[in-house]
C-alpha cells in the first residue's frame, strides 16, 4: 500500500507567502524576482537556510540552482544564523579616509572584550562597500537603520543602545530555528555525499 507523500510544514508565514507570490507576479521571469524574494525571506527569518531555498523551489518553482547562485554571489544575504544585530560599516574611500577602519576596530574590540569576559554581545560587525551617503562619512547600518558620521565613540554608543532594546522579531525566528537544530548550525553536506 502506498502512502501519499507528506509535505514538510511551511517555514514561511502567510504574509511572507503572499509577498513572494506578489513579487513573482511583478517580474517577467521567476528568476528576475529572486533578489527581492531573498530580501523578504531574510527580513522575516533573519537568514536564509538551505531549507528555505528548498521551500522556494517546492512551493514557488524557483530553481535551487538559480537561488543558490544569487545567495552565494551577494554578501548581503546571510547563509547562517546571525547575531540579532549586524553592525555594518562602510569601508569605501570616503568612509575609509574619515576613519571607518577605526570605527570597525572599536566595535570589534568591544565584542572581543565582552566575549572574553563571558558576556557575549548580540552583535556582529562587518566592513561593507559603499552605503551611498559619502557626504556623511563614515556611514554605518545597524540591521537596516542607517547612521551618519559614525565615529568609534558613536559606534560604541549605538551598540550600547541596541543591546538594551528588545530583540527584533526576525532574530527571535532565527533563535527558534537554531534551537530546533539543537543549538548549533551545521551546514548540509554537498549534494551527492
Amino acid at each position: 500500500m502506498s502512502h501519499p507523500e507528506t509535505r514538510p510544514a511551511s517555514r514561511f508565514s502567510p504574509k511572507l507567502k503572499e509577498t513572494i507570490t506578489s513579487l513573482l507576479g511583478r517580474y517577467e521571469t521567476k528568476r528576475s524576482s529572486i533578489l527581492p524574494i531573498l530580501h523578504a525571506v531574510q527580513d522575516e527569518r533573519d537568514w536564509i537556510s538551505p531549507e528555505d531555498v528548498q521551500e522556494l523551489e517546492r512551493d514557488f518553482g524557483l530553481s535551487v540552482v538559480d537561488v543558490t547562485e544569487v545567495l552565494t554571489f551577494y554578501t548581503m544575504y546571510r547563509k547562517s544564523p546571525p547575531k540579532p544585530y549586524r553592525l555594518e560599516v562602510c569601508g569605501s574611500i570616503s568612509c575609509w579616509l574619515l576613519g571607518s577602519d577605526d570605527t570597525l576596530r572599536a566595535a570589534a574590540e568591544k565584542i572581543a572584550a565582552a566575549q572574553a569576559e563571558g558576556r557575549p554581545l548580540p552583535f556582529e560587525v562587518h566592513r561593507v562597500e559603499c552605503l551611498g551617503v559619502c557626504g556623511y562619512a563614515p556611514v554605518a547600518l545597524v540591521n537596516k537603520d542607517r547612521y551618519l558620521n559614525v565615529t568609534p565613540a558613536e559606534a560604541l554608543r549605538l551598540m550600547d543602545d541596541y543591546a538594551k532594546r528588545p530583540l527584533p522579531e526576525a532574530a527571535k525566528v532565527a533563535a527558534a530555528d537554531l534551537a530546533a537544530r539543537g543549538g548549533k548550525y551545521e551546514p548540509p553536506a554537498p549534494v551527492g555525499q
